[in-house]
This record gives structure tokens, sequence and C-alpha cells, in this order.
């Protein structure tokens, strides 16, 4: 009974004790501002233009679908992996229609002089038939990143936002997306290698 009883306040001294840390890690995500808007840029990337021009794109998309996209850039992942930092941001923010777990989020973490640059888009569950895993990173890889190593960081975003939209109307799907983005090899065959095969022909009938 008495290690039983010493179990117990053990037990309860351990919680109590991390209640704190789960404070802080609460602590670590930003508040959605009030009003909200779909697009937050909490680290100064773009101008005031660019976000007007965003946010009134993302809310006619909004209001004439059912499916929400938003994008929030953060000064720091504050130690989160960037994957863990977008789901637990989307699902604190409510980004979607509730109860259609049909948002998208894109997270951006501007580059420093002392951390490397990060970018995620996570979908809800309702959106990975149409937007899967592996087509989020195609559209990072292939719209984003290339506009943002020019520091075009608007036309990377528009241009994603874009991609995002015509994937949740269906106007292609996320096959037809990566196959239209992937590079294409050459088809033809060296032509090095077929005079080497002409010459040998001639050599044979001589």
């Amino acid at each position: 009974a008495m290690i039983r009883k010493n179990l117990y306040y053990l037990t309860l001294l351990l919680c109590l004790l991390a209640l704190p840390a789960l404070r802080v890690n609460s602590q670590n995500m930003p508040e959605r501002p009030n009003p909200p808007r779909l697009v937050n840029d909490l680290a100064g990337m773009l101008s005031p233009e660019e976000i007007n021009a965003l946010e009134n794109k993302l809310v006619a998309f909004s209001d004439s679908t059912s499916t929400q996209i938003a994008i929030v850039i953060v000064p720091t992942l504050n130690g989160y992996a960037k994957a863990d930092y977008a789901q637990r941001l989307a699902e604190k923010w409510g980004i979607g229609q509730k109860g259609l777990n049909n948002g998208v989020l894109i997270l951006v973490k501007p580059k420093t002089s002392d951390s490397n640059g990060e970018v995620q888009i996570a979908q809800g569950y309702g959106l990975e038939g149409a937007i899967p895993d592996i087509t989020c990173g195609e559209i990072v890889d292939y719209e984003i990143l290339p506009a943002f190593r020019n520091s075009n960081y608007y036309g990377g975003l528009d241009k994603a936002t874009s991609t995002l939209m015509s994937l949740a109307r269906g106007e292609y799907s996320a096959a037809e997306y990566g196959q239209k983005r992937k590079p294409k090899s050459s088809s033809k065959g060296s032509p090095g290698f077929l005079g080497v095969i002409f010459i040998v022909f001639i050599i044979i009938l001589i």
C-alpha cells in the first residue's frame, strides 16, 4: 500500500512538472490574428501590396469553393520540424471548413544569416486525394523554391496558390501535374553513337 501511495504521488508530481512545458509549447505557436486573414506575414517578407493581392485572391477562392488556402510566414519554427509545425499551426488556427478537413497551409520560414529557409505545404485529410503529399512537395520544388532563389517571393507564392486552386477544382489531377512538371528526358539516340554504328556498317560492307 505504501509503494502504491508513493507511486501515486510521484505520478502527480510528474504531471505538475509537465504542465509548464505544455504551456510553453502552446505559446510557441502564434495566435491567429483577429479578424482572421488568409495571408499572415509575421516576418515582413512581403510588401503590403503583395499581401493584399494574395489575400484578395485567396478570399475569392474560399468564397467560391469549399476549400481554404492560407499562407503563414513566420520568423522562426521554434525548434519544430517544418512538417510538424505546419500541421500543428493549421490545426490550431482551424484552416478550412470545420468537419471537412479541406484547408491548405503554405508555411514559410525565410532564410536568415544564421538559418536556412523552410517551406512546407500541409493539406487537410479531405484534400489528400486531390493534393497528395508528394504533390505538395513538387509544388514547393517546382513553383516556390525557384522563385525564392531569385528573391521573387510573391511570384513563388502566387504560382503555388494558382496550382493548388487548379488541383482542388479538379482542373487536372496530381499525376498530370507531376508529369507536366517532370523534366523531360530526350528520346532521341546519341548522334555520336549512331555515327559509330553507321561507320562500322560501312566497314563491314567494304
